[in-house]
């Protein structure tokens, strides 16, 4: 088991992605970067990471429909 925190970024925009990830993985933590909520949704099916970052404006399912479903399987 690492000691690192496990980061999900979610964001439709490539490159707050990228700067994202870059700057957390800088500091030694693990990130996933996922560019819809719907993969997230899919993916915290078999895994749950640390933290969630995510943007609020997205296509299909926003970011708080996403914060919202998660915190409902708590």
């Amino acid at each position: 088991m690492s000691n690192q925190p496990s980061v999900w970024v979610v964001d439709d925009d490539a490159s707050i992605r990228w700067v994202l990830e870059k700057v957390l993985s800088e500091v030694g933590w693990r990130i996933t970067v996922f560019d819809n909520a719907s993969d997230v949704l899919r993916q915290v099916q078999s895994d749950n990471p640390d933290i969630i970052i995510t943007d609020i404006r997205m296509p299909g399912i926003d970011g708080l429909e996403l914060l919202r479903y998660l915190n409902d399987r708590r």
